[in-house]
């Protein structure tokens, strides 16, 4: 096996088969999902960074860092690729949560093609997500890690992913299937690193799943002072979380390396 995939297979603990698999892709997601954690310490602390695979590659594998949504599923669409998984990329509309019914395309994502069908494996998502892929089958329901998801068809956002929880279906995030080359992804991603409208250059961001739920680092009110600081959430064995606000750079670069594995340069943080 090539050096490059066996130290990215050994950064994300994985140990399964490297077949291009439907079974393989469950077990290749979930341990990349609940090891390499979703964040913007880069585009938040103003530091600039290419979507060059051998640059993102050694920041996630040699570095062991985390990343977003382009940087994370550009490398792991690599992955896939050099593991001999057939696979297009797409622009996506994320839409949870989102204020406009359209938003921008500033998504990336993955559709993998397998003799059972095509699924989309992403591990590009910061908030709460399946850690194994969504099968590409419309208006049919699927419980993914607990919660109920379905692909449905929209005139303007081409296929949406939805969260559905009885009832009441919520938007999670859409794509089109017009094929991508890596250079495509750039002006977006120049958007999210620098404009002022961009989620992730105004609040931190740093996710990854646990074995109770998802440890969390983003930045809130504290409602003593109401100033701006990063706070800590902690999924607990008993099914609650431990909310701690990190008041220093010290308790700061303390929780991410002992939530995240994420050892961070205390001269990279300038606020």
């Amino acid at each position: 096996m090539e050096d490059k995939v066996k130290r990215y297979l050994e950064r994300i603990e994985y140990s399964g088969g490297t077949e291009p698999t439907l079974e393989n892709l469950y077990a290749l997601q979930k341990a990349h999902f609940t090891h390499v954690p979703y964040e913007n310490l880069d585009i938040y602390y103003g530091h600039e960074f290419t979507l060059a695979v051998d640059e993102v590659y050694d920041k996630i594998v040699n570095r062991r860092r985390g990343g977003y949504c382009f940087e994370l599923n550009g490398l792991y669409g690599w992955l896939l690729k050099q593991l001999g998984y057939k696979t297009e990329e797409y622009f996506g509309r994320w839409l949870f949560g989102e204020p406009l019914t359209v938003p921008l395309r500033r998504h990336r994502v993955i559709k993998v093609f397998l003799p059972e069908g095509e699924y989309i494996s992403d591990v590009g998502i910061g908030c709460q997500a399946p850690l194994v892929p969504f099968k590409c089958v419309l208006d049919e329901p699927q419980e993914l890690s607990g919660r109920m998801y379905r692909i449905v068809t929209d005139p303007i956002l081409g296929k949406v992913i939805q969260v559905v929880n009885g009832a009441v279906s919520r938007n999670y995030f859409s794509f089109d299937e017009a094929p991508q080359q890596p250079i495509d992804f750039m002006y977006a991603h120049y958007w999210c690193a620098h404009h002022p409208d961009s989620p992730f250059t105004g609040k931190l961001m740093v996710h990854v799943p646990t074995e109770y739920g998802r440890n969390s680092i983003a930045s809130v009110v504290n409602p003593e002072t109401g100033t701006i600081l990063p706070e800590l959430s902690e999924s607990l064995a008993d099914g609650t979380s431990k909310r701690t606000f990190l008041f220093s750079r010290e308790q700061l670069l303390d929780a991410l390396s002992t939530y995240f594995g994420i050892h961070y340069d205390p001269t990279s943080i300038s606020r």
